[in-house]
């Protein structure tokens, strides 16, 4: 039993919950939003994703800096996001440029260096689309990293698992307070490092090809909002859900997403819906684990 690491998970799960209380005191009053799934669109703090990157990019130094840094990074572009509102192609733009340092520190060779750039911009901004219900983006974070660490696991990449491993307990501290009923919200900070990170993991750790199967969650998400929108103009078209007898949710028009797909075919509560999300992830999960169990095929091998 390694010692060392548990000390590291259980300071990496604490820290975050600590500190995650500490920001919801400091931004109740300073950066704030409304839940717009509750009757009395209760008052929510917001950033709360400080939290689990400060914690996990610090602890994860010990073991990859490239992968800290990373996570830096994109939080940082989310603090600015969540701050000043980031248009479109601003986003597009830093979203892109914020892995290029651990790019180049990983030091890859041309061909997964250009996917792994690629998939920190894509996986970043699937991670931060897939959202808006109390829990949800954190939770399916969480339930990607835990099959991204179970198939570390079973092919013997024990340091990739305990990176992995680290920074699914700091998210676990968020989702402390996230969970129904919400009293932070994590914002751009928190979801858009949890596409960039395993993004990361995958492409360096030779797991492409099951990433790409725990992403397809978030791929049919996003493809159901450019069919209807357009991923950058869905705010234009915005409907809000309706809340109906017994807290239930209903999509009468607007945008789809996978959420408001599925509310608008069978209206639910807050809770259900995200646990009906969470168990689609565990869904993919388990193809992912099998794939890697039964198939392996390597693209990088």
């Amino acid at each position: 039993m390694d010692l060392y690491f548990l000390g590291l998970l259980m300071i990496s799960f604490l820290g975050s919950v600590f500190l995650t209380k500490f920001i919801i005191k400091k931004m109740a009053n300073i950066k704030y939003g409304y839940d717009l799934h509750k009757k009395n669109k209760d008052k929510v703090s917001e950033m709360g994703g400080i939290s689990p990157v400060i914690i996990s990019s610090s602890i994860i130094s010990l073991f990859n800096p490239a992968i800290s840094i990373l996570i830096m990074l994109s939080g940082f572009v989310g603090v600015i996001d969540d701050i000043s509102r980031l248009n479109a192609r601003e986003k597009i733009t830093l979203t892109f440029l914020m892995g290029l340092p651990t790019v180049l520190l990983l030091q890859l060779s041309i061909i997964p260096s250009i996917l792994l750039l690629f998939g920190i911009f894509l996986s970043s901004n699937f991670t931060n689309m897939l959202a808006g219900f109390n829990g949800l983006e954190i939770g399916l974070g969480i339930i990607l990293c835990f099959f991204m660490a179970a198939i570390l696991f079973i092919n013997g990449d024990i340091t990739g698992f305990k990176i992995v491993s680290l920074f699914l307990v700091s998210y676990l501290g968020l989702l402390y307070y996230n969970k129904f009923p919400a009293r932070v919200f994590p914002g751009d900070t928190g979801t858009l490092p949890i596409g960039a990170f395993l993004a990361t993991i995958a492409v360096s750790r030779g797991f492409i090809i099951e990433f790409g199967i725990l992403m397809f969650p978030y791929v049919i998400d996003a493809f159901l909002k450019q069919v209807t929108a357009g991923v950058t103009k869905k705010d234009e078209v915005y409907t809000p859900t309706t809340i109906g007898k017994e807290g239930k949710l209903h999509v009468k028009s607007g945008y789809l997403s996978l959420p408001r797909l599925i509310l608008k075919r069978k209206p639910m509560n807050e809770c259900k819906i995200v646990v009906v999300l969470w168990l689609i992830g565990v869904f993919f999960g388990i193809l992912s684990m099998a794939y890697t169990i039964y198939i392996d095929f390597k693209i990088f091998a």
